[in-house]
């Protein structure tokens, strides 16, 4: 089999969260006098805690401001994830989970989300053991468009780039795959309109499963 390693990246790809994420935004705009639209939205997506804060320092034109905001922001949405009762594994996740770990291709998560979060969806879908690595946004120094936390992944196996692939969802994650040196296929969030063009899709993570046989 070609492929001895996945590299997930994980909102949006494996978890529909991101238009809950996208949502919460609005909770906070008359607080905290800002607009906040598609644009910003596509802008952020994919990065790490540090680089969103950059642009929001931009935005709201003061850092102490953006602390403030985006305490408010993991409240609210660590509250949802708390109370939430239904799945959010996005299609085809269980089966391409279940085919890997049949096959003995191993599986790395690389998300620009914090570790906390990601551990706490990753148990709270019960699919944590199936992932042998997993870097998170505050382990990188660069964020998405850089592909330093895929390097980083791919890094923790013994294995060639090219018997990595890395399966994303967002522009900033498309652009880190095509500088990492290793296969991807992109899958859109279909929660979103598509938004941009990639050389290297996927309809969704079952259809993976075909690219692996």
């Amino acid at each position: 089999m070609k492929y001895k390693l996945i590299i997930f990246d994980m909102d949006g790809l494996m978890f529909d969260t991101e238009l809950m994420y996208y949502r919460s935004w609005f909770e906070f705009t008359d607080k905290y006098d800002f607009n906040f639209d598609e644009n910003m939205r596509t802008k952020l997506v994919g990065k790490n805690e540090e680089a969103i804060r950059n642009e929001l320092i931009k935005l709201l034109g003061s850092e102490e401001k953006v602390k403030m905001l985006r305490k408010d922001l993991n409240a609210y949405r660590r509250n949802y994830f708390k109370t939430y009762t239904t799945s959010l594994k996005k299609e085809g996740l269980q089966e391409l989970l279940d085919f890997a770990k049949g096959n003995d291709i191993k599986c790395a998560l690389a998300s620009s989300s914090d570790r906390d979060m990601i551990e706490f969806l990753l148990d709270k879908e019960n699919i944590k053991d199936y992932f042998d690595c997993i870097i998170s946004g505050d382990e990188v120094e660069r964020s998405k468009p850089d592909p330093e936390i895929f390097i980083k992944a791919k890094g923790k196996f013994n294995i060639e780039n090219c018997e990595a692939l890395i399966l994303e969802d967002s522009y900033n994650g498309y652009l880190a795959c095509q500088s990492s040196g290793m296969d991807y296929r992109i899958i859109h969030d279909s929660s979103f309109d598509k938004y941009f063009e990639a050389d290297r899709e996927a309809k969704n993570l079952r259809e993976v499963i075909e690219l692996l046989k």
